[in-house]
């Protein structure tokens, strides 16, 4: 299907580095290293890579070749290849309302009402209910996103003027607790960061995809894996280092848990940019000579290069100075600032300076990504240009982004729309605008939308249309034989012969037909409160 813009990747590179660009963000250097923390340490580690292999890396090839199948976005891309509707659509969407109808009764009506309204959608215009969501999730996911990435620009600046120099937790939070509740003059401060962050973004996406996305993705990245090495390589030099890297790296069986798999399923939504739209958006840029197995692989190897590489950059410096490594989201903006000024040679602020300016590069590659799948949408239904998408698509993110500066921590300083929220909920109102926002995404959406993938892309349109999508490129790698290859052969030898079944390209079909959904499921439920594991 021929592409509906002009704006393609140069090469595989290009992708690789873009795509890689999306993923390595404050999922990888803010989220996973606290969530390890929190979670045990090295069995996180291990299960995150488990079901990274085993959700991420199948999901990822299956947006990427539904993208590039359809050469669309994704509200086109989920109605092209396959009928819009169909019984199955009317049986998802019947299971859908009569589930909400059960989350009514159960007095969850915020659940009700999401699954209900995404059922009646399904209803009116099947499988391109997914497509809208695709454009919706990053628009709100930007809009917090992008008051983080301030966040990271006002630490950063500080750091260079000094400001950061406090060395206990009490001194931090002196300094943090302002920015969080948005209160005094910080209220214009954080709203000020969160503006000039997105205003960032507005200028590398108004440049296109090859000379804007393209383009600060091949300069920022190299900048951003010096910038670990460097702090690597500092922190393992501290006395008493090595404990931080035996915590983050040796499983303790024992603290193998349920809740600790489920939080690594989320852990690869989240840093993975599944369920999006990202990948798919990025994936219909894509020419036909590109492989999209092995970019899948280079993706994913270098975005848990770079979650590793902050693990070995953060714990030796939180252990070697004492702090706890279970201090959860405040382990970036706390922790890490005080161990780094605590360091021998009074020189933390350059310390400081060198991780916010990481950690803002990391925020800003993953926080462009986010503006392409609704920027498409409206360039591909709307007609409407692509400047015009972006500049629309940022304005929307920024206002929104305004209420969650404000409303990070409480309801504080949006008082009545907190009544409002309270009286929708049943008075059962999450904690704040932003808490509202991310548990709307990442606990309900972004799940449906990683299972809704699955099923269209290894039910719907089909998985064996999708192998065919995934071999153009590849260079016979899918239908290597894993017996002939421990035996040192190749599929020229024998590996398409019916007798030697056991391929990647059949392996990748059944997880995403039957493991994915089964696991996504689980941690859907675990989300939502259905089960408890």
């Amino acid at each position: 299907m021929e592409k509906e813009n002009n704006n393609n990747w140069s090469g595989q590179l290009g992708f690789l580095l873009a795509a890689a660009g999306s993923s390595i963000g404050l999922g990888n250097i803010w989220r996973f290293p606290y969530m390890t923390g929190t979670n045990g340490g090295g069995v996180f580690v291990l299960l995150y890579l488990l079901v990274v292999l085993l959700i991420g890396v199948p999901l990822m090839m299956a947006e990427i070749a539904l993208g590039r199948a359809a050469g669309a976005n994704p509200v086109r891309a989920f109605s092209s290849l396959a009928p819009a509707k169909s019984p199955f659509t009317m049986l998802t969407a019947t299971l859908l309302i009569l589930g909400g109808i059960v989350m009514l009764v159960t007095d969850n009506p915020a659940g009700a009402l999401i699954v209900g309204l995404i059922g009646a959608l399904f209803l009116a215009i099947g499988w391109k209910t997914v497509g809208i969501f695709c454009g919706l999730v990053p628009i709100i996911l930007l809009s917090y996103y992008g008051v983080i990435g301030g966040w990271t620009l006002i630490y950063t600046i500080d750091s260079i003027r000094g400001v950061n120099n406090f060395t206990t937790l009490e001194g931090a939070d002196s300094v943090m607790k302002p920015i969080l509740h948005a209160s005094g003059n910080w209220k214009w401060g954080v709203i000020g960061g969160q503006l000039l962050f997105m205003a960032t973004c507005l200028g590398i996406s108004l440049a296109g995809v090859r000379k804007g996305i393209e383009r600060w993705s091949k300069m920022l990245m190299p900048l951003l894996f010096i910038l670990m090495c460097v702090l690597i390589v500092r922190g393992l030099t501290l006395p008493g280092a090595m404990k931080g890297v035996r915590f983050f790296l040796e499983p303790d069986v024992s603290k193998l848990n349920a809740s600790s798999v489920i939080a690594a399923v989320g852990q690869a939504f989240f840093t993975l940019s599944l369920g999006m739209g990202i990948m798919l958006t990025y994936g219909s840029y894509l020419d036909r000579k590109t492989d999209i197995a092995k970019a899948t692989l280079g993706v994913i190897g270098l975005d848990t290069l770079a979650a590793v590489m902050a693990g070995v950059a953060i714990f030796p410096a939180v252990f070697a100075m004492g702090f706890a490594p279970s201090s959860g989201p405040d382990l970036t903006f706390k922790v890490l600032p005080a161990a780094f000024n605590m360091i021998p040679g009074g020189m933390g602020s350059v310390w400081n300076v060198a991780f916010f300016l990481m950690v803002t590069i990391a925020a800003l590659t993953s926080a462009i990504s986010l503006i392409e799948p609704p920027a498409s949408i409206l360039t591909g239904e709307l007609k409407m240009s692509r400047k015009g998408a972006v500049i629309s698509v940022v304005a929307v993110c920024s206002v929104i982004g305004v209420f969650c500066a404000l409303s990070m921590a409480d309801w504080g300083n949006l008082s009545g729309v907190g009544e409002v929220v309270k009286k929708i909920w049943y008075g059962k109102a999450p904690g704040s605008f932003f808490d509202m926002l991310d548990g709307f995404c990442c606990n309900w959406i972004l799940p449906m939308l990683g299972l809704a993938t699955t099923i269209y892309v290894g039910w719907v349109w089909g998985s064996r249309y999708a192998l065919k999508e995934l071999r153009e490129g590849n260079k016979g790698s899918l239908d290597n034989s894993i017996w002939l290859l421990l035996a040192g052969f190749k599929a020229k030898d024998g590996g398409h012969d019916r007798r030697y079944l056991f391929t990647f390209g059949i392996l990748w079909g059944f997880a995403l037909r039957w493991l994915c959904p089964v696991l996504v499921l689980l941690a859907f439920f675990n989300c939502i409160g259905v089960i408890k594991l």
